[in-house]
């Protein structure tokens, strides 16, 4: 656990440079390190707490769990501006940190998912360049304990768990699913009891949420479906060609990503011998991201905790890792060309950067179906010890083995020149013996 310092260390230090001034205006653009949870404490009027948002005095528009850790967050901050987001930075810095804290020990306590590594959650740089973005750590965090608590037996709590992770996004559902359709072995009416808790849980919530006011359900739900394409969406493409596509296609074809995802995941649980719950869910979030309407940096957080438990190899983990990195600075640079076109990015190394992203996004769900599918390559065998060596000793030197030499290794060529020289040499030999044969001896 203490290597997560590292990435949350990077993670702050990157926040230091609008520590300063604010996470207003186009500066943080310039200094990269624009923040949208630090700045809708100021824009969406999110520092006035979490009874302002109940009341509907904010302009807060996210899927419930997330709007209550937001406002919460500002509700606990001191202040007000510069000084409450400052605080908020402190406060979420320490929640973040004893999140991922117990996501690393449910990686590492995990079962029926042999290839789990903990250590590719603790030092993943994913988290350096997104957990300080947004509080989806939080609904995440839920989903990946409900992950932990069906491999352990105990569908009550993983429904649960799940049904509290839906209130903060759609990628939830997913891995809901994926649980209903890997059960863990000999665990009976498992599926059943994970869902009826979870749909008890979810009416639990939902009925008091909408007395007090529906809206703060319905609100991001009609958020999503007219936002219509966003940064490092694939749907956005054409939106740097200046011809941009509709809210109404868009919605459209994010549902059906979502559908697709689904049905993946359906196809891949049914492979035998089964894929872990993990392979499942990872698979279906990746397809759900390349197809979303929007795919901002923070997004990339999804993956990680699923890359951690499905044990994806670090070369492949890496490899989107750096498209990450290079999609998160070619944006800031694109959206610095709004005010500084001579200083900016082109919308077409946006465009590009933007594709190698969603390869390597790509490639993670394709190692995913490729395991499934063919499974686990062959490990090398491994090589032969070498022989002991043996003989006289030296100063020095350990003992070595006296080998003769026993003549070339046979091969055409030398078998043929050494049959040419020996045969008269041979038949020589032979005329002289007789010659010089006593005659008595016959």
């Amino acid at each position: 656990m203490l290597l997560l310092g590292l990435p949350l260390l990077v993670a702050a230090l990157r926040q230091t440079a609008c520590a300063s001034g604010g996470w207003e205006g186009r500066a943080p653009v310039w200094r990269q390190c624009a923040s949208p949870l630090f700045a809708s404490m100021i824009e969406d009027r999110a520092g006035l707490g979490v009874g302002a948002w109940l009341s509907g005095d904010t302009t807060l528009d996210v899927p419930f769990v997330r709007g209550v850790v937001t406002t919460g967050l500002g509700s606990l901050a001191p202040g007000a501006g510069l000084a409450q987001q400052r605080w908020v930075l402190v406060l979420w810095t320490l929640l973040a940190a004893v999140l991922l804290a117990g996501l690393v020990l449910a990686v590492g306590t995990v079962r029926g998912h042999p290839l789990a590594d903990p250590v590719a959650l603790a030092l993943s740089p994913v988290l350096a360049l997104s957990v300080l973005l947004s509080v989806d750590l939080v609904p995440l965090a839920l989903a990946v304990v409900a992950v932990w608590a069906w491999s352990r037996g105990r569908p009550v709590l993983a429904g649960a768990l799940a049904a509290v992770a839906v209130l903060g996004g759609p990628l939830p559902a997913l891995v809901l699913l994926a649980m209903a359709l890997v059960p863990p072995p000999g665990l009976r009416d498992g599926v059943r009891r994970l869902l009826v808790a979870a749909g008890v849980s979810l009416l639990l919530l939902v009925g008091p949420v909408a007395a007090v006011d529906l809206g703060l359900l319905v609100r991001p739900v009609t958020a999503w479906l007219d936002c219509g394409a966003g940064a490092g969406s694939v749907w956005f493409v054409p939106t740097l060609a200046h011809h941009p596509l509709g809210a109404s296609v868009v919605a459209g074809f994010a549902t059906s990503g979502m559908l697709v995802a689904a049905a993946l995941a359906v196809v891949v649980s049914r492979r035998l011998p089964r894929p872990p719950v993990a392979d499942v869910a990872l698979l279906a979030v990746v397809v759900a991201l390349l197809t979303a309407p929007a795919l901002p940096p923070a997004a990339g957080l999804w993956l990680v905790p699923f890359v951690a438990l499905a044990g994806v190899p670090w070369r492949d983990h890496l490899v989107w890792v750096g498209a990450e990195v290079v999609h998160a600075v070619a944006l800031f640079g694109w959206l610095g060309a709004a005010s500084d076109p001579g200083h900016g990015l082109p919308a077409g190394w946006y465009a590009t950067a933007l594709a190698l992203r969603l390869v390597a996004l790509g490639r993670i769900g394709w190692v995913v179906w490729a395991r499934a599918t063919w499974g686990l390559p062959a490990p090398r065998p491994p090589r032969p010890p070498l022989p002991p060596r043996t003989g006289r000793t030296r100063v020095g030197r350990g003992r070595r083995r006296r080998v003769r030499w026993e003549g070339c290794p046979s091969s055409t060529l030398w078998t043929s020149l050494r049959g040419w020289w020996a045969t008269p040499h041979t038949l020589l030999s032979r005329r002289d013996r007789d010659r010089l044969r006593p005659k008595e001896a016959g």
